[in-house]
């Protein structure tokens, strides 16, 4: 089983988007994202969240590829895969909603 920021490195090959894009919408250097990826550093799931956002892919197709948590041949045959898959999205976006209103300007000492 491949480790989560190994598969986050092969949906961006896959999906042709470069690690600046990446770096720059993370608010980092390209170097930075780099050097996270390569270290095989932990993934706090909210940078993760954000970076599924980044990719256009849902956090647990992240985790489980190359499988798709919901598989593209099934997912117009299945109504209720269909639902979870929103819920998900859905969820997905609440938590990013949240981590915005959580984020406090950091105060000036």
């Amino acid at each position: 089983m491949q480790s989560v920021l190994d598969n986050i490195e092969a949906i961006r090959k896959e999906k042709h988007v470069k690690q600046e894009v990446i770096a720059a919408e993370l608010g980092i250097k390209q170097s930075s994202y780099s050097s996270f990826i390569t270290r095989g550093s932990d993934i706090t799931f909210s940078r993760l969240s954000r970076i599924s956002s980044i990719l256009g892919v849902p956090v647990v197709d992240i985790i489980t590829y190359p499988e798709h948590y919901i598989p593209e041949a099934q997912a117009d045959l299945c109504p209720y895969c269909q639902e979870k898959d929103r819920t998900i999205q859905h969820l997905n976006h609440y938590i990013e909603l949240l981590e915005v209103r959580l984020s406090f300007p950091k105060s000036k000492s």
